[in-house]
């Protein structure tokens, strides 16, 4: 077996190694927070140099930058003044009103489309109506707000350790990692501390799955696919940032365990060789049907299916990093994408919907859909993946086609209005974070054409060792 590094950018081989070791662990058998006393000279922002982020060219593109503007005006303005009143709050850090889903997840969604916006230099204050200057303060008062009140820094009383909260902390991060040269020396060290934590839940953690080696299913009707592909970028993003930080392999490993049994089927386990490292035979189940359905919520769920944009969106989080992409965040996404398209479900439908040959907007959702029926931006960053990862191959209509015809339909949603917000009834979509989940889907669909378009998407299937500090 070959061993390989990642491929970094020369900015990132210069800090030096931190001489530390972690500490025993906690109670849960996780390991504890590392004493580094400076932990935010760990991080390294992302060599904008290398990237030189600028607005995509296209028209199709330039429809998405308009979708991701839209959604910005929403989240500076109505949102930020009427749904938070986070205008009306004068303490540096903000009150969220609570620490679990309802109260962090938005503003994580929130952040991490607005510091996209803003360091991929397609921010425009015409369309917002709110200067550069103030959507920055905003977003970083928001970010920083965030890691303030996280456990990492604010023990038992700060959010956290929680069944989701590995996807919250990773937007956060994130966002923070964009905008790392413009926050202040508290926020950078609040804000690796709430990385590290989260990071580190998962170092010796018992990968689920949905069903055993045997064919027995362990958790009917919730399949552990989405779950193990949202844990999974808390681990990315440490790594990214943090690239000679002493659980860096360990972060790393659990990464690719996660990414690769997110999205495994019967019998994968069965396949020769390993995925970056991790032997294929070390998968103990499955999370998806051999078909390449999903069961959530009791039912063949295609929402679910596109949650495998969990693991692939890695990808394009090693490359802003100025590593190689692991094949692992992507494993099984054909076999995903081939299911929506093409496999017929109940009574002989396809739960993509053509017309004559053509692809349209409309889904069919073969036992119903608990989040409601008009949903788009989650197959249209499916469907941009499944063009960019070549995941449509086998499928009779192909992923551009599908993605373009449902942005027709999420313009013509986010036209109704002139602020921005894209529903307008709770049928349309009952997820309560709807408006901040639309968000980040546009901004990383952004992101992956962008990198995409300037060809700076490198895959690698050789296994990865932490990155030797020079």
């Amino acid at each position: 077996m070959k061993t390989a590094v990642f491929a970094l950018c020369p900015c990132l081989l210069l800090s030096a190694f931190a001489q530390t070791s972690p500490s025993a662990g906690n109670k849960s058998g996780n390991p504890a927070s590392t004493q580094i006393a400076d932990l935010a000279s760990q991080v390294i922002a992302p060599d904008w140099d290398r990237l030189k982020p600028s607005p995509l060219t296209g028209e199709w593109e330039r429809g998405v930058q308009g979708m991701l503007l839209n959604a910005n005006k929403f989240a500076l303005n109505t949102w930020y003044h009427d749904r938070k009143g986070f205008d009306k709050q004068d303490s540096p850090y903000l009150d969220f009103k609570g620490r679990a889903e309802a109260q962090i997840r938005p503003v994580a969604h929130q952040v991490f489309g607005l510091a996209t916006s803003l360091k991929w230099n397609l921010y425009d204050p015409v369309i917002t109506g709110i200067s550069r200057e103030e959507a920055t303060r905003r977003t970083i008062r928001m970010i920083s707000s965030l890691a303030h009140h996280h456990k990492a820094n604010q023990g038992k009383t700060g959010w956290g350790d929680a069944w989701q909260s590995a996807l919250w902390a990773s937007q956060a991060a994130l966002a923070g990692w964009f905008l790392w040269d413009e926050l202040d020396a508290s926020t950078r060290m609040e804000l690796a501390r709430m990385t590290e934590h989260e990071a580190n839940r998962f170092i010796n953690y018992k990968t689920p799955y949905y069903r055993d080696k045997t064919g027995k299913i362990i958790t009917p009707g919730d399949s552990k696919a989405e779950e193990n592909a949202w844990n999974s970028t808390i681990l990315v993003a440490a790594n990214v940032m943090m690239p000679h930080h002493p659980n860096w392999q360990r972060w790393n490993d659990k990464a690719i365990e996660l990414q690769a049994s997110a999205y495994s089927a019967p019998g994968d386990w069965n396949l020769p060789g390993s995925i970056n490292g991790f032997p294929f035979s070390k998968l103990n189940g499955s999370n998806i049907d051999p078909d390449g359905t999903v069961i959530n919520h009791n039912i063949l769920h295609p929402d679910y299916m596109t949650a495998i944009m969990g693991s692939a969106t890695n990808a394009w989080i090693y490359c802003i990093g100025g590593m190689k992409s692991p094949k692992a965040s992507l494993f099984n996404g054909n076999r995903v994408y081939h299911a929506l398209t093409d496999l017929l479900v109940k009574d002989g439908k396809t739960m993509y919907v053509s017309n004559q040959g053509q692809a349209t907007a409309t889904m069919y959702y073969p036992q119903g859909n608990d989040w409601g029926n008009n949903r788009q931006a989650n197959y249209w960053l499916m469907d941009i993946m499944a063009d960019l990862f070549h995941w449509d191959t086998q499928s009779s209509i192909k992923g551009h086609d599908w993605a373009r015809a449902r942005q027709q339909e999420m313009q013509a949603m986010q036209a109704r209005t002139t602020t921005g917000q894209y529903y307008q009834k709770r049928d349309e979509d009952t997820f309560p974070s709807r408006e901040e989940w639309i968000s980040y889907h546009l901004a990383f669909g952004y992101i992956g054409l962008w990198l995409h378009q300037n060809k700076l998407v490198e895959f690698t299937d050789e296994p990865f060792k932490a990155p030797v500090a020079r």
